[in-house]
């Protein structure tokens, strides 16, 4: 059954050499890539072994200065200390920016019935190792001090805890709340007026479509007439890198391009986006402007092909009215070559005059962003529709043969092209498919807002 739209009527980003949407969009169209070698601080040293024998990556997608950030329109107390989370602003900043796009501004006089889904895991942070050190690292450290020095007395035991106690930032209570996701949409709500909910979720790489879906079901079910959704990846440590590597297999090479049969493996990315959403109709009455409307959205552990089917089924469209597909597109070879199969199984073979769907992945301009993965591809798709453009990815020098075949229904969007296809009765749609390790995948599907004489 199809289900009422959900429009897009702000947006704001931050991702490696992109610190606003109109740079991220340079950067796609441009076929620029943001990622760079890893600093000194999370790059292993020459010879150095992963901690579990397998791939770790040399680049990135870096935020660098991107992520420094304290917005002035906070009115919480910053804490300076070597132990606050800048996450906390980051995210802040997004949302102030996002809110600025679709017209509204924070601390307005009156409460706004909004609603705040933040897809987000805290990460190893100064915030949380900061109170790791006072607790559990100085515990530990005292045991291996007393293993070998059994006949140390308690005075010269008690004098060395305390000098690794002085030597650490003190603790503080504000900074240590605000490494916990739950604490930061609440600040988020806060500070934009919002008197609705405020919760993280961590959905792994679908973290961005789980903050969408449960925005969407706000508007829906009436509890909010505006919802706020982001997801957030904060600059990657040592630490983090190491354990990822055990499940996802990282490429070691400079570039990433997806659906390229010489692709070996993933390159991680930092960085974050927020949207604003409306229920269609309100948007229309506010004269807001559309960047593109969410027509159905699917998430599971079924099948691709059934999720993007049910994605379809919900926007009340067939899959080959579909002109783009931004896809999961790693550059881990296996899963490309899923991705491709289940599309071509859906789209079938081309015949002359037929549709055909064009393939990309934003994964190749800033690298795979994790928890902010899906909501960079949403983003993509959002100002793909609402400039009417098919917008390239990296070029692959070899495409997979099932992408490079004439009779094939699907391509792969090695340069942008004009989206010519689309009116007010066969509107351009586009569907965004994303998959997490965990085997869990999703696909949604928007669509553009008609052209109107008010558009802005």
């Amino acid at each position: 059954m199809e289900i009422a739209p959900i429009a897009i009527v702000g947006v704001s980003c931050r991702f490696a050499s992109a610190p606003n949407p109109s740079a991220f969009w340079r950067l796609i169209m441009h076929r620029q890539s943001g990622i760079l070698p890893l600093g000194d601080d999370t790059a292993l040293t020459a010879g150095q072994r992963n901690i579990f024998d397998r791939p770790y990556p040399t680049h990135g997608g870096l935020l660098g200065r991107l992520y420094s950030c304290v917005p002035r329109e906070l009115t919480f107390p910053r804490q300076i200390n070597a132990g606050e989370n800048q996450d906390l602003y980051f995210a802040v900043q997004m949302a102030f920016d996002a809110l600025s796009d679709a017209g509204m501004r924070p601390h307005a006089p009156e409460p706004a019935r909004g609603t705040v889904r933040l897809g987000y895991a805290p990460p190893f942070n100064a915030s949380t190792v900061n109170w790791l050190e006072h607790t559990f690292f100085i515990d530990q450290t005292m045991e291996i001090i007393q293993r070998f020095f059994h006949n140390a007395p308690g005075e010269a035991l008690d004098a060395v805890r305390a000098s690794l106690v002085e030597s650490l930032p003190a603790p503080d209570a504000a900074s240590f709340l605000s490494g916990s996701g739950h604490r930061i949409a609440a600040w988020i709500a806060g500070e934009c007026s919002f008197s609705g909910g405020a919760t993280a979720l961590d959905g792994g790489s679908l973290s961005g479509i789980s903050a969408l879906r449960a925005a969407m079901d706000d508007l829906r079910s009436g509890r909010a007439d505006v919802a706020l959704m982001g997801a957030i990846t904060p600059p990657l440590s040592r630490a983090s890198l190491e354990g990822l590597s055990g499940e996802m297999l990282f490429s070691a090479e400079s570039e990433l391009t997806p659906f390229d049969r010489d692709a070996c493996g993933t390159i991680p990315g930092e960085g974050g986006a927020f949207v604003v959403l409306k229920r269609r109709q309100d948007a229309l009455n506010a004269h807001d402007r559309i960047y593109a409307l969410v027509r159905g959205v699917a998430c599971g552990a079924a099948p691709l092909v059934d999720l993007m089917a049910a994605a379809a089924q919900r926007a009340g469209t067939q899959m080959q009215d579909i002109g783009l597909v931004e896809a999961d597109g790693s550059g881990v070879p296996e899963a490309d070559a899923a991705e491709a199969a289940a599309v071509l199984r859906l789209w079938g073979d081309h015949r002359p005059g037929g549709p055909l769907v064009g393939i990309g992945s934003v994964k190749g301009n800033i690298g795979h962003c994790l928890h902010a993965a899906s909501a960079a591809s949403l983003l993509k798709v959002a100002l793909a529709l609402r400039r009417r453009v098919l917008p390239p990815q990296m070029p692959a020098a070899h495409p997979l043969d099932e992408l490079s075949n004439l009779g094939s229904s699907a391509y792969l969007l090695n340069e942008a092209r004009p989206w010519i296809t689309g009116d007010t009765a066969s509107p351009r749609r586009a569907m965004v498919l994303a998959h997490d390790v965990s085997g869990r995948s999703a696909a949604v599907v928007l669509e553009e807002e008609p052209e109107r004489e008010d558009r802005r």
